[in-house]
């Protein structure tokens, strides 16, 4: 499972790898398993592949030799002769010393500066100020030899021992810098004193049989006697071969010829194979890899077949192809399922470790989509271990949960899972289970819809018009109201709290008729949507340009992702909540391209969630959080007052010594509903008590309901019932009651017929006992004729009767008399047949008058 020391493993993060050989140019025996740089280097070498020099050594560590990197001479490698502490190769592979010490200069630090004289290529010699007094003209070169350090060009007004004159039309030397000793010339003939193998008054040419190799030294061209029409090389060092002849030094036949000797090769007669011959004997030979009479086809497990060239080698992987043999054409391998690559040696994505490719058991839904194949449902993962590569908000080693804080994995999530919102309240949610995903379209007599500008100001439906199923925009009429570009408003079904419509989508179709397909409005947004606690957030969807004449279907993801604020910034999923929380309206564009004549839209709808099971019309609704919301909220995200609590909006006073729940980002807090003890329910918004209990009322359930006394402290027995003078119904008789002092009341509304503080007895002309279970106020009905004026008994109602009357009401006659509105009288034979009683009886019929009308004893 590991690689040896050496190796490293390629490839084993996404595509589970090989092991493959260290980089390091042979300067280092370990590298690191992941990026491969190399541990340790030496051989005076350094950097992530030991492929540069330490500071102080120059060459080409990418040789692979020990001696690759050798100690900077600048001139010399001694310490007393080094006078750069770095140096390097140049294009041509010549050291050049690259910070050489004031007082040195030349490719090597190999001469003294002007100012300065010596021999630093000596040991132990330096450059040391030319002892002028300080009066050199430096401005120009040779002002003192380089050498003897004699003052040659002193600043004008100084003169001295051993000044030279500056004579007339004098020439500068320029002797090469590389090819000659120093820079001084001779002063008659200007010829500068050459190095080794190099001519020229400048010192700038090799002598013959020589080439300049870099741009340091003249050395030999070794051109071979045999194969060379000459000893002369070009500047490269490539001698002039004879025909038939190749290599730098003219000393090998050329394809196509053999038989190496003094004057050149000779040509192979073998046309048929593409001139390869044996290039000592000059046998025909097929090229390499080739067969067949004719060399016309590969030897098998080989490809390109080339008449001149060969066949070029397979090296299928014995473990990951179908077969050795690889396509003729292209040297491409026949792989195994699990096997890929252009060798079939790397397992294929979703396998590891090869060469045994092991299928990862990576999630596509939580995986980098860069390490997986959405199509083939699989994604890579690293050798090994099989850990996959997972989306920013995906852990575990398969990709397969969610990070802490966040909910809802799915494969159309660029970042895995969404981060829990909860409109701040917690950090804990779960994808809500149970929601199915339903559509919210227009209603059948919504058959127009009305046209905005951009900022909602103005509307209108001018211009506007249906043809099934569409709705029509006549772009010359509504120009006329509004200017570019101008949207479809949404009805009022597609306004207010829009939360489950997270993770859904918005669609619909549009055509347009217009000269131009760019105009005022190409760049303006597609969609917007305005919303929010305050309602003072917009976000803005482009979509690109559509084609003249033609029906496009829209469908819109409702998450952050695509969704942009007016100055062209990324969505934040928590203003895109906000926006959802309540959505004040949704514009679709309806003016498109240039001169337009009238556009079309039709097939609107918005999908949301809502409870249910899946169908087939209706699938299962994901990405949608369930928060686990604090005490005094309640919905999917925490949108909502739970029951016994209402919003305090922000600059509100809040009430003292009450619960209230924290703070939702832009809509304020949640309050313990202020019911003084006697409801556990209020109005979200209003913070209105709803059924108010134990006898109370009010929108704080502050006072007793009519019919009950006490002071409201927020205890169940608060309201006692007015006892008026009874609690029962039947004795109950006046509605209500107010309290007086600590522990009484006085009953407010006694009827007509009850008197009293509690209405407990009966009023004048009245009869009854009404503290008595069933008892009541009756007036009293005495009869005008039969009863004597005054009230009747307050108990029993009995009346006081005249004489001759009897009764409760005194409404009934004594036997022998006769009772009726003229009076009683009696009506014995004697006194009612006398002729001087019967007249008294008419004048009494006629004019009544009280007391009795017959004065005969017997009455």
């Amino acid at each position: 499972q590991a690689c040896v020391p050496g190796y490293r493993r390629v490839n084993g993060h996404l595509y589970n790898g090989v092991c493959e050989p260290c980089h390091c140019h042979g300067h280092a025996i370990q590298c690191h398993e992941v990026t491969g740089h190399c541990l340790d280097c030496f051989h005076h070498t350094t950097g992530p592949f030991c492929d540069t020099c330490l500071p102080g050594y120059y060459g080409n560590p990418t040789r692979g030799s020990p001696a690759d990197c050798q100690p900077c001479a600048c001139p010399l490698t001694l310490p007393s002769n080094n006078f750069s502490p770095t140096c390097h190769l140049g294009e041509e592979g010549e050291l050049l010393c690259d910070q050489c010490h004031p007082g040195y200069t030349g490719p090597r630090c190999n001469r003294c500066s002007n100012g300065y004289y010596g021999n630093p290529t000596v040991p132990g010699g330096s450059c040391q100020p030319c002892d002028c007094h300080g009066n050199l003209d430096l401005s120009k070169p040779g002002s003192c030899d380089p050498v003897t350090g004699q003052c040659l060009r002193c600043r004008q007004g100084y003169g001295g021992v051993g000044v030279v004159i500056t004579a007339k039309n004098c020439q500068s030397c320029q002797c090469h810098t590389n090819g000659s000793v120093s820079a001084v010339c001779n002063k008659k003939t200007g010829q500068c004193q050459c190095r080794e193998n190099v001519v020229g008054r400048q010192c700038d040419e090799c002598m013959a049989m020589f080439y300049l190799r870099g741009s340091l030294s003249c050395v030999p061209c070794h051109c071979n006697s045999f194969g060379s029409k000459s000893f002369d090389c070009d500047e490269t060092g490539q001698c002039r071969c004879q025909p038939g002849v190749t290599g730098p030094k003219c000393d090998r036949c050329s394809r196509g010829f053999f038989n190496f000797q003094e004057g050149g090769c000779t040509p192979c007669q073998c046309s048929h194979v593409g001139n390869n011959c044996d290039a000592k004997t000059g046998q025909c030979i097929c090229p390499p890899n080739t067969i067949g009479d004719s060399c016309d086809r590969c030897a098998p497990n080989h490809w390109g077949h080339d008449i001149i060239t060969g066949c070029k080698e397979c090296g299928c992987s014995a473990v990951g192809s179908v077969t050795l043999q690889c396509n003729v054409n292209t040297g491409c391998c026949f792989c195994h399922d699990s096997y890929r690559g252009e060798k079939c040696n790397e397992c294929q994505i979703g396998f590891r470790d090869f060469p045994q490719c092991t299928q990862c058991e990576c999630n596509k839904s939580g995986s980098d989509s860069q390490t997986c194949d959405l199509e083939k449902g699989v994604c890579a993962c690293a050798d090994r271990t099989g850990k996959c590569s997972c989306k920013v908000n995906v852990e575990g080693d398969h990709c397969d949960r969610c990070k802490p804080d966040t909910f809802g994995l799915s494969v159309r999530n660029p970042l895995g899972c969404s981060r829990c919102y909860c409109y701040g309240l917690t950090h804990s949610c779960t994808e809500a289970q149970g929601l199915i995903r339903m559509w919210l379209t227009l209603k059948p007599e919504q058959t127009v819809l009305h046209l905005v500008d951009k900022s909602n100001t103005v509307e209108t439906r001018r211009g506007v018009s249906f043809q099934h199923p569409e709705i029509l925009a006549h772009a010359e009429l509504v120009t006329s109201v509004l200017s570019e570009p101008y949207y479809w408003k949404l009805p009022e079904q597609f306004r207010g709290s829009m939360i489950t419509a997270y993770g859904g989508h918005l669609k619909y179709a549009v055509y347009y008729e217009a000269r131009d397909e760019t105009g005022p409005s190409s760049y303006e947004p597609q969609v917007i949507i305005k919303g929010g606690p305050n309602h003072n957030i917009v976000m803005n969807r482009h979509i690109p340009g559509l084609q003249i004449g033609q029906l496009t279907r829209h469908e819109i993801d409702m998450t952050e992702h695509e969704w942009k604020y007016a100055d062209g910034r990324p969505m934040t999923r928590e203003d895109f909540m906000d926006i959802l929380f309540h959505v004040d309206y949704i514009l679709i564009k309806a003016s498109h391209g240039n001169l337009m004549r009238h556009s079309r839209i039709s097939e609107i709808s918005l999908t949301v969630a809502e409870e249910g099971r899946p169908t087939r019309e209706s699938e299962k609704a994901y990405q949608i959080e369930k928060c686990d919301c604090p005490v005094g909220y309640s919905g999917l995200s925490c949108e909502e007052c739970a029951a016994g609590f209402y919003r305090l909006r922000f600059g509100s006073p809040a009430p003292a010594s009450v619960f209230r729940a924290p703070t939702a980002v832009g809509m304020g807090s949640c309050v313990q509903c202020q019911c003084s003890g006697h409801s556990n329910t209020c109005d979200a918004e209003t913070s209105i008590c709803q059924n108010c209990r134990d006898n109370t009322e009010g929108d704080h359930c502050e006072r007793c309901a009519p019919g009950f006394y006490g002071v409201v402290r927020g205890i169940p027995d608060d309201c006692k019932p007015c006892a008026c003078p009874l609690t029962n119904s039947e004795n109950n008789f006046s509605p209500t009651c107010v309290a007086e002092g600590f522990d009484d009341y006085r009953c407010t509304a006694c009827p007509e017929g009850y008197e009293g503080k509690y209405c407990e007895r009966c009023a004048t002309g009245y009869h009854g006992n009404p503290r008595m279970p069933g008892g009541r106020c009756e007036e009293c009905k005495c009869s005008l004729w039969g009863a004597l004026p005054g009230p009747c008994d307050p108990v029993t109602g009995q009346c006081r009767c005249r004489v001759g009357a009897f009764g409760k009401s005194c409404d009934q006659c004594m036997d022998r008399h006769v009772c009726g509105p003229a009076g009683i009288i009696c009506k014995t034979n004697a006194c009612l047949f006398s002729s001087v009683n019967f007249l008294t009886y008419l004048l009494l019929r006629y004019k009544p008058v009280f007391g009795v009308a017959c004065q005969h004893a017997h009455c």
